[in-house]
């Protein structure tokens, strides 16, 4: 059975005859069965707290390696049909033990929280002092050259607090970021500050991300301001524009050395060779344990696979749960599963992503052409239980974008997102940011969709 929209009904229509006709559908009873397990028996926060309990897992850690092992045991204890390590190159980085921000005004020294963005260089011992110039984009440093040499640019242009799509908002501003440093060195900065990204308007924990260093440019320090720590420095820059910052970051850049991403699998019955891959990302930022990014949906993906061997549900496609290394620093991981997909004539339907936290189920973005999009959108009332049937089309993901140049069709799972960077890249994500329920009904979307692709195609 494959459910397509008919030529010529509208698509609201044939939703609502469509939620006429599943009603005693075998298919709506086995999607409600195994959203049952996952809701009512599942593993996944009890599997995150185990996973968090690692601590961190930054990427070429000892963190990250702890986290390789674990998920292959979790997985093998739930005895998937298969499940082993690949191996992928990836970047390893140092923040050191010292990273400070001290402003020199008038009344004396000011302390600001700062946290080295990840791939940055460190300062020299006992750091680096310099004026500060405050600027709002990219294009400002190019438009004021003359005044940027020798200087440290504060980069403060806060995420749009007025977009509807908090992850719109992260893209409207997380530029200054990963190109804002470089940028900076272009114009003969000695340092670049940048305000947190966060929908937070005053949070006082800088939250980290990844910087970029392009076009062979001389790298500089680059590090987040705490959004309290930004305000405090704009303030106080609009009464003194002279005034002076010590920075210093006791940042390294390492060696590559060689980790993991983690695959477990189920058979499929009937066409083996045909995957529908679902995943997360297993490297967390280092200031927190990672609970929602992407803690959440590394146990997501286990869980889908543990609810169908525990249900004995076996679709006719392989099921592959793939648990990606290094996403953080540049999707090393998810870039090298899709090599290796390549190398080894993988056939790859399908593959979903859940990297935008465990929070409520909202729906899925699809990335692929307008006849998946339509029958995505007519499995929307299998989804409905979990509030999860918005399907649209848009990104699906960092790492399992990689697929779609192997003709796979690519799916987002999209939760509700109005508090995920108040914890995103911060000493803020651990498990009291994650709500159990939500984490499984986001688990329970994800393997009823994950099943239909897998039973029925696309």
């Amino acid at each position: 059975m494959k459910i397509t929209p008919l030529a010529g009904i509208p698509l609201l229509l044939l939703t609502s005859l469509a939620l006429v006709s599943f009603v005693n559908d075998p298919i709506t009873d086995l999607t409600q069965k195994l959203s049952a397990e996952i809701t009512g028996h599942g593993q996944a926060y009890g599997n995150l707290v185990e996973l968090t309990g690692i601590g961190p897992r930054l990427s070429g850690s000892s963190g990250a390696a702890r986290a390789v092992d674990w998920a292959k045991a979790k997985m093998e204890s739930y005895g998937f049909d298969r499940v082993y390590l690949q191996s992928v190159m990836v970047p390893q980085w140092s923040r050191g033990q010292v990273e400070q921000a001290t402003v020199f005004q008038r009344g004396g020294e000011v302390q600001l929280k700062v946290a080295a963005l990840g791939n940055s260089v460190g300062t020299a011992a006992g750091g680096l002092e310099a004026q500060v110039i405050e600027v709002h984009s990219l294009q400002e440093v190019a438009e004021r050259a003359d005044e940027v040499r020798g200087k440290i640019v504060f980069y403060n242009r806060p995420m749009d607090p007025n977009a509807a799509d908090t992850f719109e908002a992260y893209g409207g501003a997380v530029d200054q970021r990963t190109a804002g440093p470089a940028q900076a060195a272009r114009y003969g900065a000695v340092a670049a500050l940048v305000r947190s990204l966060t929908t937070l308007v005053d949070d006082d924990h800088p939250h980290t991300g990844m910087l970029s260093n392009s076009g062979g440019r001389a790298t500089i320090p680059g590090a987040a301001l705490s959004a309290h720590g930004a305000n405090q420095l704009s303030l106080m820059l609009r009464s003194d524009p002279t005034l002076k910052l010590k920075l210093e970051l006791g940042a390294r850049r390492l060696p590559q050395v060689q980790s993991y991403n983690v695959v477990g699998e189920l058979t499929g019955r009937e066409l083996p060779g045909e995957i529908v891959v679902v995943g997360g990302h297993l490297d967390s930022w280092d200031l927190g344990v990672g609970a929602q990014d992407d803690g959440a949906g590394v146990v997501q993906s286990i869980e889908i696979l543990r609810a169908m061997k525990a249900l004995g549900i076996r679709p006719k496609r392989t099921v592959r749960a793939v648990l990606f290394m290094a996403e953080e620093f540049g999707g090393y991981g998810g870039r090298e599963y899709a090599n290796q997909a390549r190398l080894n004539g993988e056939k790859h339907i399908a593959a979903t992503e859940s990297d935008r936290g465990g929070f409520a189920p909202v729906g899925f973005a699809v990335r692929a052409d307008a006849k998946v999009l339509e029958t995505v959108r007519a499995w929307a009332p299998y989804l409905a239980p979990m509030h999860a049937d918005s399907i649209w089309e848009g990104e699906s993901g960092a790492d399992v974008g990689y697929l779609n140049d192997l003709g796979a069709a690519t799916f987002g799972f999209v939760p509700e997102s109005r508090h995920y960077f108040e914890f995103h890249h911060s000493a803020l994500d651990t498990m009291e940011a994650v709500n159990a329920a939500d984490l499984g009904n986001g688990a329970a979307a994800m393997a009823t969709l994950t099943y239909l692709t897998a039973e029925y195609g696309l």
